[in-house]
């Protein structure tokens, strides 16, 4: 599994990056846009920090001619090459890059197929087989995706810690004869949550988790909240929806139901976000019941309540404690998530500065 995971993950980067420098105006001249969609196979996602559309324009031997590349995306595509190369290398012990950006890859190409199908009706009318095509590209990659996240997932192990044994507290009538199996009944009513013998993630780690995921969600969802916004479609009712309620409401509202469709796609499936992957945790079940996308959803939806986020500050989170789960740490082959998160807030804090500074 270690050798088709790092072939297909290069031959995708490359071919994906190779594509930006392909002379399509010569392709069209010579009636050849099928080649267009052939290479389209291997195209990356795409994805905006806000409205700061970050492209590289590299002029071409025609007078006046350039060519646009997508800064982010060429980003992206790196990371993932360097993951795939580092845990091909380590022998599969270094795996944060690679899970990091293939769950981002996962989240992104899921909503682009949901927008496909949701315009379905109206493109499969003008250009049936294409449109087939391009779905069948995303389900493709999203199935091959999924299966190698559930191989990587499958590495990790958790850090066990001893737990102290504790005595159920029954209380009985010493006048009245109890059995066995009453006492058995009530101890199991009174165990709510079961101890975790597992190492939980600190304050600082579930912190940096919210900021990273929050960074990242921006990142997947901005070309899709902007593009309705502008969208002929969307655009009026956009428009009448914030002038009643404010434009920055819209906005936050969007971003709420953006984090909800992130940790959905990404916890409810695989039980880690982009950032848990980065941070080597996951998210676990205290109670009895096993772990499933209905408490995670229930999760999720818990994030949305006002001011949630400072409730890590008390004993647990409104999120954890009210949905019976609970943060915990995988153990770590190698040392190395200082360099891996600074490494990646370097290059797209540079790729975001670049974006503003074409916008002044």
């Amino acid at each position: 599994m270690k050798n088709k995971i790092t072939f297909i993950s290069i031959i995708y980067c490359l071919s994906s990056i190779s594509i930006y420098f392909i002379d399509f105006e010569s392709i069209v001249k010579n009636n050849s846009e099928y080649i267009i969609h052939i290479l389209n196979f291997f195209s990356s996602i795409r994805f905006d920090f806000l409205l700061f559309e970050n492209e590289l324009e590299i002029p071409l031997a025609e007078e006046g001619g350039y060519r646009i590349i997508p800064l982010n995306t060429i980003i992206f595509t790196i990371i993932l090459l360097i993951g795939s190369l580092l845990y091909f290398i380590s022998k599969e012990k270094k795996t944060r890059l690679l899970r990091l950006s293939m769950l981002f890859f996962f989240i992104a190409k899921s909503v682009h197929l949901f927008f496909l199908l949701v315009n379905i009706t109206e493109s499969i009318r003008t250009y049936p087989f294409l449109t087939l095509y391009y779905i069948f590209i995303d389900i493709f990659w999203l199935f091959l995706t999924y299966k190698a996240l559930v191989y990587l997932n499958s590495l990790k192990e958790l850090i066990p810690v001893e737990i102290e044994a504790t005595k159920s507290e029954i209380k009985t009538n010493s006048t009245e004869r109890v059995s066995a199996r009453e006492i058995m009944n009530q101890s199991l009513e009174n165990k709510k949550v079961k101890q975790i013998p597992f190492e939980k993630a600190s304050l600082g780690n579930r912190i940096l988790n919210y900021l990273l995921d929050t960074f990242f969600v921006i990142l997947i969802f901005s070309p899709y909240i902007f593009g309705l916004a502008k969208s002929r479609e969307y655009r009026d009712s956009i428009n009448e929806l914030g002038s009643e309620i404010g434009e920055n409401v819209v906005f936050l509202l969007f971003i709420a139901i953006a984090r909800v469709i992130y940790y959905l796609l990404s916890e409810g499936i695989f039980h880690v976000s982009p950032a848990k992957a980065l941070t080597e945790t996951k998210v676990l079940s205290t109670s009895e019941q096993k772990l499933n996308f209905t408490t995670i959803a229930g999760r999720t939806f818990i994030r949305l309540i006002p001011f949630e986020a400072f409730s890590f500050f008390g004993k647990n989170g409104w999120h954890d404690e009210l949905s019976n789960t609970t943060v915990v740490k995988n153990k770590q082959e190698e040392n190395t998530k200082i360099f891996s998160i600074l490494f990646l807030l370097a290059i797209f804090i540079a790729s975001i500065i670049n974006g503003i500074w074409d916008k002044i």
